[in-house]
């Protein structure tokens, strides 16, 4: 690594993409999403954690000086942040349960929707696929916290039974509520009955986030500020305390996020394939489900990343909208969670 100036040389401190902006979170997301990066093997993952420690060891020790490289090196460290990123918690350093991680979110979500959309459900099928939903959304939600403030077995039991009872209680009490409408003509209550699915998931998803995070909204989140090292000058995060407030935005915002997935992904699909069965194409139940899990894989990949990408998932706050002990802070960060 060459920190002077030379021909053909890169700055490895360059960021791949300005997360501080809305667009940029949108391209990062775009890439960490990415269901390629699933088939890394655990030795991989942890190679690409220590490529990237090394790389921002250099980068730290050269206290904020270009650091130029090859631009393959620097393809070389921006690919393996991506497969940290993507698979790494960053509280624990520790790989996210295959399933479980953003990068998952396509292919695991993918049957669940295509399940739950199915036209004239039964109230067993009802009752199944929201209960599968759910129970996926409790381990995402689990692996993907913040580590500040981990939860007990127990707490864990009680927050997906009172997911799992949300989500299949509001579903089927809109599936028999709906067809008895009869203020409304037949058709809009075959419109209606299409969202029932969206409403309760994303209002189960708030109340599954809710539970499963609750202790960062009662006991707070850990807060950082950053600090200079004396030794060699470069920057590391330094806790400060817990802040309830900061665990309060943390819930809200990934709640919010997660409705907004919800919203492109159960609403258009049905809409879609409501409007193509009206104009009798395509013909064919196999044509009709294949096109239904294409239109729905669409929408989990396109809409993923621009509903993640709302909030950053590295917040930062300035202290005084915390609590009063964080008033003279300054800008404080906090790990928002996915």
């Amino acid at each position: 690594m060459a920190t002077a100036s030379a021909p053909g040389l890169v700055d490895l401190a360059a960021p791949q993409h300005d997360l501080n902006t809305y667009t940029g979170r949108l391209q990062h997301f775009f890439t960490v999403t990415s269901p390629v990066t699933l088939f890394t093997s655990r030795a991989e993952l942890l190679h690409a954690q220590d490529t990237v420690k090394k790389y921002n060891a250099e980068l730290q020790a050269q206290r904020q000086r270009p650091v130029l490289v090859a631009p393959e090196e620097r393809q070389t460290f921006w690919k393996a942040q991506q497969l940290v990123q993507s698979s790494i918690h960053p509280d624990t350093g520790e790989p996210v349960f295959l399933p479980f991680r953003l990068s998952a979110f396509v292919p695991t979500n993918l049957i669940i929707c295509a399940g739950m959309l199915m036209p004239n459900p039964s109230l067993r099928s009802v009752i199944f696929w929201q209960w599968a939903n759910q129970s996926l959304n409790v381990g995402v939600n689990f692996a993907n916290a913040n580590k500040s403030m981990p939860m007990s077995m127990g707490e864990v039991g009680v927050a997906y039974v009172a997911a799992c009872a949300t989500s299949v209680g509001i579903a089927v009490s809109l599936t028999r509520v709906v067809p008895r409408l009869r203020v409304f003509a037949p058709a809009t209550r075959a419109l209606l009955a299409q969202f029932v699915p969206f409403v309760s998931v994303a209002t189960a998803g708030v109340v599954n986030i809710s539970c499963m995070r609750w202790k960062e909204i009662r006991d707070g989140v850990d807060v950082y500020r950053m600090k200079k090292r004396d030794d060699d000058g470069g920057v590391e995060k330094e806790v400060v305390g817990k802040s309830r407030i900061a665990g309060t935005l943390a819930v809200a915002q990934t709640a919010a996020s997660r409705v907004a997935t919800n919203i492109p992904t159960l609403i258009i699909p049905p809409l879609l394939m409501s409007r193509l069965r009206f104009a009798n194409t395509p013909r064919g139940r196999l044509l009709q489900n294949a096109t239904q899990l294409t239109v729905i894989g669409l929408c989990l990949a396109l809409f993923l990343p621009p509903a993640v990408a709302i909030f950053p998932q590295q917040a930062v706050v300035n202290g005084k909208s915390l609590e009063k002990e964080f008033a003279d802070e300054g800008p404080l960060t906090f790990n928002k969670g996915l």
